[in-house]
């Protein structure tokens, strides 16, 4: 008697897709030219030009990443100037998310560094994938456009976090210069954290707040962006994932219906 061939089919695609979720399952570090730490929120500073944690130029490598300033809540841009962020190719500049509806929320002040979010002032679209072409030379940073909008001035600053990421909501000058793990735990209601197992998230920096004629602000929070790798397989290795999948369990059926 023949076996039904639909229920080993069936387990063959059930088995091959199990297989491709445990191979994709652990998160790719990103290759984006911006320093990945694990002590935020303690990146904050005052110091002369050029300040710490300059984004690097990276050759493409066809990966497609996806940026988001949606959730989880905190993200978004903070500063009282337009500004957008996106990235140096080529000589010009490509904007992936744009303060272009407001240049903060309304009612947002120094409490929350003047505080952008999507749809108020961030227009659509808020999540976005890109790729990253192979051999072209890219560069992360800011665009600030000034309080009227018109001037253009680009800041190559950035740091990336994986799995959380935590930044000071006031703005610059509220807060000491060295930050301690004290001063974080006693001013809780001072600090956001954004968190998502597996994403990273970056903290960009514009470089723009002057303290006096040398020295500059710095704390990495000017827009903060959560990315993550969404690149598919190889067409190759899925196809070979499956095809041993498949043969394993042929090969097993041709033993049992004898």
């Amino acid at each position: 008697m023949k076996l039904p061939i639909i229920s080993t089919l069936s387990l063959t695609a059930a088995t091959a897709t199990a297989l491709l979720i445990s191979f994709a399952a652990p998160a790719a570090a990103i290759n984006l030219g911006v320093d990945v730490i694990d002590d935020s929120p303690f990146m904050k500073g005052i110091g002369p030009m050029p300040i710490p944690h300059g984004t690097q130029k990276f050759i493409g490598d066809g990966k497609t990443y996806e940026f988001s300033v949606v959730v989880p809540q905190g993200l978004g841009s903070r500063g009282a100037t337009f500004s957008d962020f996106g990235f140096m190719s080529g000589g010009a500049f490509t904007s992936l998310f744009t303060e272009d509806l407001n240049k903060y929320d309304p009612g947002s002040n120094r409490n929350n560094d003047w505080l952008g979010t999507c749809n108020i002032s961030i227009s659509q679209p808020c999540t976005i994938q890109y790729t990253f072409a192979k051999d072209v030379e890219y560069q992360l940073g800011l665009l600030d456009r000034g309080f009227g909008g018109g001037a253009s001035n680009f800041s190559g600053f950035g740091i990336a976090q994986k799995d959380s990421y935590t930044f000071s909501k006031e703005t610059d000058e509220f807060y000491p210069n060295l930050m301690t793990p004290e001063y974080v735990a006693n001013n809780p209601d001072k600090f956001v954290t954004v968190i998502e197992k597996n994403a990273y998230f970056l903290g960009m920096e514009d470089g723009m707040f002057k303290k006096d004629s040398t020295n500059y602000y710095y704390d990495y929070q000017d827009w903060v962006v959560k990315v993550t790798d969404v690149s598919v397989p190889e067409p190759g290795t899925v196809g070979a994932l499956l095809g041993v999948s498949a043969l394993g369990f042929i090969s097993r059926r041709r033993q049992t219906v004898k």
